[in-house]
């Protein structure tokens, strides 16, 4: 089968596109160079700059595995995902029967399959929230990891929630538990918490708010999504923004989440769980910032 390979950090393979399967291009994001965005405006218009890069599906890591989970009647793109310990395969396609799009994983690595699987867990317990995507299909092996899901049709939210649109969302989240019988930890009052809870991975769907990439979802204290999305959001979209205040235009939004409950001992649990999670070295951004909403903090 003829797929056309698209190179940058990863690599994308597409097949042969019509009209009704253009969609498969957003697999890949457009925000590199200027020299990038030109290779890839090439790529998706002329379909002889595409004759160029032309490979067959034999040539696609796991291609044939992919394809008898999928189905033989599907049309996919694959992004083969960024190098390294939690690499995995993301797949968008349709159903050339029934129409149906669709979104998929497949996981080789340890780690990147216990993400995965992960993921599955919590499509399962939040199947009647309404916050997660229909699971249409998964298979978990010692070999690899598979799901395959409901694609959201919406678009990616730029701008803060209101209050009262974060609240609902967290509210609902409060009345699940991703651990039977652990509603504490250290102490705290818990609940589900998707643990990236942030504007790049949320969508508006039909005027809702959806949420995506929830492999790294669990237990966590309450508020945890809530100061989550409080400060890591602020932290790397408004970044001039100091932390006290940051802390300071927000404290009436946690007041309210927390009502009568001390949200203090929440917060310097979150703040330790983040520094510890920056301080592999990967971000020091990050961390800084962390450690100046812990000095913060321990003064509250």
């Amino acid at each position: 089968m003829i797929y056309y390979r698209f190179k940058t950090r990863s690599s994308y393979y597409f097949p042969r596109i019509n009209s009704k399967g253009k969609f498969i291009y957003s697999l890949y994001g457009n925000y590199g160079s200027k020299a990038t965005k030109l290779y890839w405006w090439l790529f998706r218009n002329l379909s002889l700059f595409r004759w160029l890069h032309i490979t067959n599906s034999s040539n696609v890591e796991n291609f044939d595995i992919i394809q008898s989970l999928i189905g033989d009647e599907c049309v996919f793109g694959i992004n083969m995902g960024t190098p390294g310990p939690e690499q995995k395969k993301s797949i968008l396609g349709y159903n050339v029967i029934t129409g149906e799009i669709f979104f998929a994983k497949f996981a080789t690595k340890e780690k990147a399959k216990k993400l995965s699987a992960n993921e599955i867990k919590v499509y399962q317990t939040l199947a009647d929230s309404g916050l997660v995507p229909v699971l249409y299909d998964y298979s978990i092996t010692p070999d690899y990891v598979f799901l395959k899901c409901e694609c959201y049709k919406g678009k990616h939210i730029d701008h803060f929630l209101t209050d009262e649109q974060v609240l609902t969302i967290l509210n609902v989240l409060q009345n699940y538990h991703f651990e039977e019988n652990v509603e504490q930890i250290d102490g705290l009052k818990t609940c589900f918490a998707h643990n990236d809870f942030c504007l790049w991975n949320m969508l508006s769907v039909n005027g809702h708010v959806c949420l995506v990439d929830w492999e790294m979802a669990g237990e966590f204290p309450i508020g945890h999504d809530l100061f989550t999305y409080i400060f890591q959001t602020t932290f790397f979209i408004r970044n001039a923004v100091p932390t006290s205040i940051v802390l300071k235009n927000n404290l009436q939004l946690i007041k309210k989440y927390f009502g009568d409950i001390d949200y203090i001992p929440y917060l310097k649990h979150f703040v330790d769980y983040k520094i510890n999670f920056f301080s592999s070295g990967q971000n020091p951004y990050g961390l800084k910032r962390y450690m100046e909403l812990k000095a913060i903090v321990e003064d509250l």
